[in-house]
């Protein structure tokens, strides 16, 4: 029989797979940075993205993702989400 010749793998040897990275998650991103500008203080936006990534981390979790792959994917988020707010908040604006 075929079931008797596949064999199976330890949990440890499986592959961390990340389908599409947190960071280059566009429209997650924009958002999150959008929402972080509209806050009425730095430490409301600050306490947004902390809940968000609290979120994030807690789904990666439950995926089984290891500590590692959570904490530099958090990480990698934060880093793209606050590149954004400056791009938001600091770029130059076209004149009318």
């Amino acid at each position: 029989m075929v079931a008797g010749r596949i064999k199976s793998r330890p949990l440890a040897q499986r592959a961390t797979l990340i389908p599409f990275p947190l960071a280059r998650r566009r429209p997650l991103v924009t958002k999150l940075a959008a929402e972080m500008a509209a806050a009425r203080t730095a430490e409301l936006a600050e306490k947004l993205l902390q809940s968000r990534r609290a979120r994030l981390g807690r789904a990666l979790r439950s995926r089984r993702a290891s500590q590692d792959v959570i904490r530099h994917e958090l990480r990698a988020l934060e880093c793209a989400v606050k590149a954004e707010l400056w791009r938001v908040l600091f770029a130059p604006r076209p004149r009318p």
